[in-house]
């Protein structure tokens, strides 16, 4: 073997140009991944899952090719691994020739296999924290890109589960009593439960995957509210059937947008599909969306031009689009760009305003936002655009930007000229802001590497830098932004790994640093609050929206969708909605107009059950997940209470009730057992049953001073508890999965798939 391939492998004969690697790993947690990338960027990946092979395609930045090049130069690694097998081949990419490693050659270079492991993890991340940064990698749109189901719990030998698409729930409609049924491709229906008149439905259109619904009643109206599979939950009068408001489903990494329109601070949030939706930043209160015809937005930006509010939004389409906010009308469809849009930054010039877009084309445009009419193109720079932010030079307006090619790059605004351009010598920029520091302009730019750098603009000189790490590198600088607090610059930065970071600038302090909540961060904006201050706005990859104060970081109302499947519904007493999702939160809502209350991280893994009731004169919610406990929380403050433990299987049913003198919470498992937990102390009272089928459905009611649970099985037995004395007293085939129970003077409604049994 010639001496400048020895260390690299046997040279491979001629195949489809790209790069392929694969990974075996023994043992039971084993299998295959695979990654193919194409030498224009188009990449395919596969890895083993529980329930089959799971694959994903997309495109990676000319910049990640770049590097694995260099990287593919590097020495490769002594042979063996333990028990995993890499197997590297590359074909058509390197200057010197194609190459194979792994079949009795030394291993691939260790530096290029961990980038493309980095890959193939952030490939199927599903919005959870990568080492990658966001404009690294785009995913095409898959509708089977989430984390496979789990398998539900049950004991060997347990009847086959119902179809868990199928939910139904009692209440009343028009003061009579009436139940709900929702099933997948059937839409949802609402029936007498005397008669089963059908009292109102749906088209099969309106709920395609139902996953969760309720009824109750909040200021004299009775209301109908459906959640499903991608975290939508809609609220309907049951008497009417007039909607009230709806989330909206989860449609991915979220762009933000802030701004103050006609005196009120707003925000604006967009997925890569849908809509973009808009609400108040002081009190979260929905005020409705702007159409993109289902492109979605990847980037968000406010403007104010000629006396109006306007909204640009672009994405993966190439194609920036503007609106006037107030009146929700589409003014401009900006082309140009030929690749997705990454970056946009907004200078107003009195009446006038210039809007810059940069994208994956390596270029920035520039536009009279006025007329939507083209002012200039710039080209420079080698890779993706990732930062872009205008700033005042002597009096004359420059506009800086950033890229993947590690360059950092100022122009002339008024001839499109370039001033000046360096290279951060950090690797990969992906992020940028200007920021004016003790009266001078200062531009800060974040890295791969987790860092925030400072830099003079005119010269290019280094400053200085923020969040040098102690433990070596963080993870990427996603977003930047810029606001004031008390009169002194403050600059925000949102990490890969979910890290929200907010500096002082001019002399390096971190104010303050708040852990994820809801993935990755890929976008920041600020906007004006009320009397505690300006808002901080984050989007991250997992399709949440978050909210801080500036000052302290405290966490404000969001009225965005779950982002994962609503797993539970149920209306508290005093009316309020409260939801529960596969994305471990747990959410409360004004019924009546959206408005959110609270959001409570209650079970990471997923929420499987939620339950609203009042004990003692205070408001309870009950929350049970697939970490197999159950948890309380005050149903207005939010405040934690205990946690209950002592289930075998993850509960999916939970009610209050009162023995005697003393609250408790009674939770229906996966196992087929019931459990009674004291709501005081949270101790165990007693487990009823258990070693059969899930329990589905589960109802407490206070008959003759005696307090009995109907709990239904996936089986399709419907049992009788004395919850005091834990004797059973009936049970009975009800010839269906029982959804839903409900108790009346005639006797047991059982609401199942099909309709309703009657005991």
């Amino acid at each position: 073997m010639p001496d400048n391939e020895s260390h690299r492998g046997a040279v491979g004969t001629a195949q489809v140009s790209g790069v392929r690697l694969s990974i075996e790993a023994d043992g039971p947690s084993g299998g295959r991944t695979e990654l193919f990338i194409a030498p224009e960027g188009p990449l395919w990946a596969q890895r083993p899952t529980p329930t089959g092979p799971q694959s994903r395609s997309g495109s990676v930045d000319p910049a990640v090719l770049a590097r694995l090049a260099a990287l593919l130069a590097e020495p490769g690694a002594p042979a063996g691994d333990g028990g995993t097998r890499r197997r590297l081949s590359v074909h058509g990419l390197l200057p010197s020739g194609d190459a194979v490693w792994g079949e009795g050659t030394d291993g691939p270079p260790p530096a290029a296999v961990r980038l493309l492991e980095a890959l193939v993890d952030q490939v199927f991340a599903g919005g959870r924290p990568g080492a990658l940064p966001e404009a690294a990698l785009l995913l095409d749109p898959d509708e089977d890109a989430d984390e496979p189901a789990a398998t539900p719990y049950a004991p060997a030998g347990a009847e086959p589960q119902a179809d868990p698409r199928a939910a139904a729930a009692f209440g009343t409609v028009g003061g009579r009593a009436a139940y709900a049924l929702a099933e997948q491709g059937k839409g949802f229906g609402l029936y007498a439960t005397l008669d089963q008149e059908l009292l109102g439905s749906s088209s099969a259109e309106a709920v395609l995957v139902p996953a969760a619904v309720a009824l109750g009643a909040t200021e004299g109206r009775e209301l109908f509210a459906a959640g499903d599979d991608r975290g939508a939950v809609k609220v309907w009068d049951a008497v009417t059937g007039a909607v009230l408001h709806g989330t909206g489903s989860a449609t991915g990494t979220q762009a933000v947008a802030a701004g103050t329109v006609q005196g009120v601070p707003l925000v604006f949030a967009g997925g890569r599909s849908g809509d973009v939706r808009a609400w108040r930043a002081d009190d979260a209160r929905p005020l409705g969306a702007l159409a993109t015809g289902g492109r979605g937005a990847a980037v968000l930006r406010h403007a104010r031009c000629a006396d109006l509010d306007l909204l640009a939004a672009a994405g993966d389409d190439a194609v920036v689009r503007v609106w006037d906010v107030a009146g929700g009308e589409q003014l401009h469809l900006l082309v140009g760009h030929t690749e997705r849009v990454t970056a946009l930054a907004v200078l107003s010039l009195g009446n006038q305003a210039v809007l810059a877009s940069g994208g994956a084309d390596q270029e920035i445009r520039l536009w009279d936002l006025a007329t939507g009419r083209p002012i200039a193109r710039l080209t420079g720079h080698a890779a993706t655009v990732t930062g872009l932010d205008f700033l005042d030079l002597g009096g004359r307006p420059v506009l800086a930007s950033c890229s993947l090619d590690g360059t950092v790059r100022t122009w002339d605004v008024y001839d499109g000229r370039a001033l000046h351009g360096w290279s951060a010598r950090s690797g990969w920029l992906t992020s940028l802001a200007a920021v004016v520091v003790d009266g001078s302009p200062v531009l800060a730019t974040g890295d791969e590497s987790g860092l925030v750098r400072l830099w003079e603009p005119q010269s290019g000189a280094a400053l200085g830098r923020l969040g040098e790490p102690a433990d070596g590198p963080q993870s990427p600088v996603n977003a930047l932004a810029t606001a004031e607090l008390d009169g002194a610059p403050v600059l925000a930065a949102g990490h890969g790994d979910g890290t929200l970071r907010v500096w002082e600038p001019a002399g390096g302090a971190l104010l303050h640093e708040l852990a994820e909540d809801g993935g990755p961060i890929a976008s920041l904006a600020v906007t004006a609050g009320d009397s505690a201050g300006p808002v901080l706005v984050c989007g991250t990859a997992a399709g949440v929206v978050r909210c801080h104060t500036l000052r302290d970081g405290a966490p404000l109302s969001v009225p965005g969708p779950h982002v994962g499947r609503v797993a539970a519904l149920s209306f508290a007493p005093s009316g309020v909605l409260v939801s529960g999702s596969a994305d471990g939160t747990v959410r409360t809502w004004d019924p009546l107009d959206g408005t959110p209350l609270l959001r409570l991280r209650a079970h990471p893994a997923g929420v499987t059950a939620v339950a609203a009731g009042e004990v003692g004169g205070h408001a309870l919610l009950a929350t049970a997940g697939e970490d197999r406990s159950v948890r309380l929380w005050h149903g207005l403050s939010g405040l934690a209470g205990p946690v209950l433990s002592g289930l075998a299987a993850p509960a999916h049913a939970l009610a209050f009730a009162v023995l005697g003198e003393r609250g408790v919470v009674v939770g229906g498992a996966a196992d087929g057992s019931v459990v009674l937990w004291d709501v005081a102390d949270g101790r165990r009272i007693s487990v009823l049953g258990g070693g059969g089928p899930a329990v589905r459905s589960l109802v407490c009611e206070e008959l003759e001073g005696e307090v009995l649970a109907a709990v239904g099985d996936a089986g399709g037995t419907l049992r009788l508890w004395h919850l005091a004395g834990g004797a059973l007293l009936n049970e009975v085939a009800v010839g269906t999965v029982p959804l839903a129970v409900s108790f009346s003077d005639t006797g047991l409604h059982v609401a199942g798939a099909g309709g309703l049994t009657t005991l």
